[in-house]
């Protein structure tokens, strides 16, 4: 309003006050009075200025509170709703008068390789992509209340089943979303999903079985190579069952439930004992003693192997420590190594700490023994930390060797001491002439760059006569005894 309108009206005093949120102004309290004492007045001003305090205070948490209300509803990077929100969604959905003949499906999928994206291009490149895939979604919906987004690459859908079967929902689905490439900072970048399917309402009645199970069929479908998997009873089983073990090997590692056995490595020579391997095992107080192949992908997928492998390789070398007060000749322990322990940034220096201790026994040593899959998987990096640890004393054992993929190329420039021979080759020795050709194959490879050959699994003498013609240096397996508590162990070492 102008001035001279004021005036005419009668009015002849003005006090604007600004309201300010976070230090930005949202608006303006204007106040007129046709009494002129009204700026003179102090106390009057005053109040005025707490009342605006109070207001930008009030506006402020208004503010929070709807910020807070969104992130716990929507998803910030997509703008989609979390998981929480969109089963809200989908269960005002199934209340408003949906009955069995009003059928629904519930689509949860799965972006492949999200994890190389982000490791070749940056996060914020796999960002950009998952936001590219949200317009997307968006676009294709109906509505909002049927799209949501539940973290790490995977989306939700509430989509009508077609007549023509699931197949159907999953080619309608890769031809509006993934038949066109993206085109994310110049790159054009060719996406894919797996896909998990729960139908209401055979496969649930409300919202959070149907995105429990649709869940449950996207991470079969991965776990099998799948593309496209719809819910069946015994997947459900099978997740709880896993939890179920995550959480005991929880409790197991809380109240040490673990204990390593040993088997003995041996000079095909001179017969002498010369290693033991370290093998762990799970005294399970409900199924007794469980050998690795019932617990070790749980340890590893859940990276629960860091703390339990550091308890192994602790273990190893307090029987050392234990082996040389008592007097016992010198062996090597040889320890299995993951994939995932090898990844850590401490663990060169976890293991120089704990090996640390062998230097006050004489003759004693340390063996870590890994795949070669797992050498592979980041090779220059891997090969970095296994020369440190050779250069501290620690040798290298290439295990299940034959078994992978790495080239005879490299051989002679990884850093590795020992090939361990696969069982699975033994098998056919003294009589299948491939056997034969392949285990007296790599013993010459061996020696030829200078490599100490074990092999493992020899159950039978003629085995062992067989390994002997082909000049192996070491062997261990079933023949001279299977691995054992550590008491039994410790009977067949002699003394110094």
């Amino acid at each position: 309003m102008r001035r001279d309108n004021l005036i005419a009206l009668g009015y002849k005093a003005m006090v604007a006050l600004p309201l300010m949120v976070e230090g930005r102004p949202l608006g303006v309290l204007l106040l007129f009075s046709r009494d002129t004492n009204l700026v003179a007045d102090d106390e009057l001003l005053v109040l005025l200025q707490d009342m605006m305090a109070s207001l930008s205070f009030a506006l402020r948490s208004k503010q929070y509170a709807d910020a807070a209300q969104f992130l716990a509803y929507y998803d910030s990077l997509t703008g989609l709703a979390k998981r929480s929100g969109f089963s809200e969604r989908l269960e005002a959905v199934l209340r408003r008068g949906l009955g069995p003949e009003n059928k629904r499906a519930v689509v949860a999928f799965d972006v492949r390789s999200l994890n190389s994206i982000n490791d070749t291009f940056g996060r914020h490149f796999g960002d950009l992509a998952l936001q590219a895939i949200a317009e997307r979604l968006k676009r294709y919906a109906d509505s909002d209340e049927q799209v949501g987004y539940f973290g790490g690459g995977t989306f939700a859908l509430l989509e009508p089943p077609l007549s023509t079967g699931d197949d159907s929902i999953r080619s309608v689905l890769d031809s509006n979303l993934f038949g066109e490439p993206f085109e994310i900072e110049g790159r054009t970048l060719r996406l894919s999903c797996s896909y998990g399917v729960a139908h209401y309402p055979e496969d649930g009645l409300d919202s959070g079985t149907l995105v429990q199970r649709a869940e449950a069929a996207i991470k079969q479908a991965k776990e099998a190579g799948e593309r496209y998997l719809h819910y069946k009873l015994d997947m459900q089983s099978g997740i709880a069952e896993r939890m179920e073990l995550e959480h005991r090997l929880s409790t197991a590692i809380e109240e040490q439930q673990f204990e390593l056995y040993y088997q003995a490595q041996l000079d095909l020579t001179t017969g002498k004992v010369t290693a033991l391997e370290a093998l762990l095992r799970w005294n399970d107080p409900a199924n007794g003693v469980v050998p690795p192949s019932g617990f070790m992908d749980v340890l590893e997928s859940t990276g629960m192997i860091v703390p339990v492998g550091n308890w192994v390789l602790a273990r190893a070398v307090a029987d050392c420590e234990r082996w040389a007060r008592m007097g016992l000749r010198p062996v090597r322990v040889a320890v299995n190594v993951s994939a995932v322990q090898l990844r850590q940034r401490s663990f060169v220096r976890s293991v120089l700490d704990i090996s640390t201790r062998l230097k006050r026994c004489e003759g004693f040593g340390l063996d870590l023994e890994i795949t070669e899959t797992t050498l592979l998987q980041d090779l220059e990096g891997t090969s970095r930390k296994l020369r440190e640890l050779r250069a501290n004393g620690i040798r290298i054992a290439l295990d299940d060797f034959g078994t992978g993929y790495s080239s005879l190329g490299l051989l002679s420039k990884l850093p590795v001491d020992l090939l361990k021979i696969d069982r699975s080759f033994v098998q056919g020795l003294p009589d299948d002439p491939a056997s034969v050709a392949l285990v007296e194959s790599i013993i010459r490879l061996a020696s030829a760059f200078e490599l100490i050959a074990v092999v493992e699994g020899v159950e039978t003498r003629d085995q062992l006569d067989a390994l002997r013609a082909m000049h192996c240096n070491h062997w261990q397996g079933f023949l001279h005894g299977p691995p054992v508590p550590l008491a039994q162990i410790e009977l067949i070492l002699p003394k110094r």
